[in-house]
């Protein structure tokens, strides 16, 4: 089955758990966990004391995964040779990645000598600033401080979502027997003699990326398949409160991919061997792409107003700026040293003749 980008929004606002529908907001609540806060789905009903404790919220939000910041590798973002995490405890390195909103264009692709628009992520446009908005209101309704971190990132001139996945947690009973096996885990040279120093008291954790067709991504093509994937972002809300700010944390539950970064094709003028001519195209060619483009251009109408001034052209007399055109002038009469006496006459009276008192 061909995936469409809009059955797939449209299923996602149905759902308590996409960020940009209508029933996510008013279904979680914040709830104390250990010495901060998560984010929790709303039990219905009475609250039992003795009840089950109220489960973490999972949220969505779909966008494009940038390339800046991105740490997926097997080490996540600690490095050996960084003054600000050599000292810290290989342990407690991360995933991290930034989500950024999809692409506003529609892209052209060629089939059979044909030239089509493609869906592509524009459909989840829209979506992407009404997610932001929303985690903002979820980090007001508990921070203290209004200094919101981590969580609302900055890609440029651009909003982001910043998420992360500890790559270690601890070993016990639970996860010990069915962990994968933290001594051969693919991490570069200078990070060996850090994870040997964790070897007997950590597993490495299962970070679920799975691509366009379902199938499970390893640890070593995570960084490849996700940077400029439109992708599915499921999440859980973490918070700590310090004295000057409030930290929130986007944890994530998983990734889906829903459509594969764009690869961009090698320069055929990087050819050493002999030079690149562009090639001509056909008439039946350059028809099937003037029609292709001309039936998919937006109407002017679902564009939105234009930020362009007005063109001077059309300006009305009456919004003319001052000193923008020669001003005309009437005489009605002299002075009694002899001087000239004139009036100014406007646009508005210009056919008009200045009165002068007999």
């Amino acid at each position: 089955m061909v995936f469409s980008s809009a059955f797939h929004r449209n299923s996602l606002l149905r759902t308590k758990e996409y960020l940009a529908g209508s029933l996510c907001s008013s279904s979680v609540e914040w709830t104390r966990s250990g010495p901060g806060n998560t984010l929790t789905t709303v039990m219905p009903g009475p609250i039992d004391p003795d009840g089950p404790a109220a489960p973490d919220a999972v949220l969505i939000a779909v966008g494009i995964v940038s390339d800046s910041q991105l740490k997926v590798e097997p080490a996540g973002n600690w490095s050996a040779y960084s003054l600000s995490t050599y000292s810290k405890e290989f342990s407690a390195s991360k995933y991290t990645f930034l989500l950024t909103k999809p692409s506003m264009y529609l892209s052209l692709r060629t089939m059979s000598n044909l030239t089509i628009l493609t869906e592509n992520d524009v459909v989840f446009l829209p979506d992407f600033p009404i997610a932001v908005t929303a985690l903002k209101k979820f980090q007001n309704l508990t921070s203290k401080s209004k200094t919101n971190k981590w969580l609302i990132a900055q890609d440029g001139s651009d909003d982001a979502i910043r998420f992360s996945f500890n790559v270690f947690e601890k070993k016990d009973m639970s996860n010990s027997e069915t962990a994968t096996n933290i001594s051969t885990w693919p991490v570069p040279t200078e990070c060996r003699e850090a994870l040997e120093k964790i070897v007997d008291t950590h597993v490495i954790r299962e970070f679920l990326v799975f691509d366009v067709d379902g199938s499970r991504v390893a640890p070593f093509d995570i960084k490849s398949k996700l940077q400029g994937a439109l992708v599915e972002c499921s999440f859980t809300l973490g918070h700590h409160a310090f004295p000057d700010n409030d930290s929130f944390s986007g944890i994530i539950q998983q990734v889906l991919i829903l459509r594969a970064a764009q690869v961009k094709p090698a320069s055929p003028y990087k050819s050493a061997t002999k030079p690149y001519r562009p090639t001509a195209l056909t008439p039946e060619q350059v028809h099937a792409e003037q029609q292709a483009v001309k039936a998919f251009t937006l109407p002017i109408s679902t564009a939105g107003p234009s930020n362009l001034p007005a063109s001077p052209l059309k300006r009305k007399a009456s919004e003319e700026p001052e000193g923008s055109k020669p001003k005309r002038v009437e005489t009605v009469g002299t002075g009694g040293n002899g001087a000239t006496k004139e009036k100014v006459l406007s646009a508005s009276t210009d056919k008009e003749k200045a009165k002068v008192p007999e």
